[in-house]
């Protein structure tokens, strides 16, 4: 039987082994092996049977839309939906995590007060310890 005809014979909910998942909804091109990683990211609801693992079509259709990765935008240019009212464009949001701890930790630091005394006393009197 042909993969095509296997395919239309499948509903959304009969489960199928990884091995056969893999030939059907993706031409071979995945592993059984590459599904259960996808399963322990959380991506792919497996069923586990008698220690035999299974998917189904639905799951398999869900896993690909979390998978799917959101269009590739510009890092730079001239939106007019990037320019907010006080006239900043994306460019200022694409500061790095670590960039706006820095950032926010040099803030910090000037905003700090003191702590220590304006004027430290400096006539202590020093006492030598007899030597050895």
């Amino acid at each position: 039987m042909s993969r095509a005809a296997r395919t239309v014979e499948i509903g959304d909910d009969d489960p199928v082994t990884l091995a056969e998942a893999c030939e059907l909804f993706f031409g071979g091109r995945l592993s059984p092996s590459a599904l259960r990683t996808e399963a322990a990211r959380g991506n792919l609801e497996i069923i586990q049977i008698a220690r035999k693992d299974f998917v189904t079509r639905r799951a398999v259709e869900e896993m690909k839309d979390r998978c799917r990765k959101p269009a590739s935008r510009p890092a730079s240019g001239s939106d007019e939906k990037a320019i907010n009212q006080h006239g900043s464009s994306l460019m200022a949001k694409s500061m790095s995590e670590q960039d706006m701890l820095r950032t926010k930790l040099k803030m910090r630091n000037r905003n700090s007060v003191s702590t220590s005394p304006k004027n430290l006393n400096q006539n202590a009197t020093v006492v030598r310890l007899p030597s050895r």
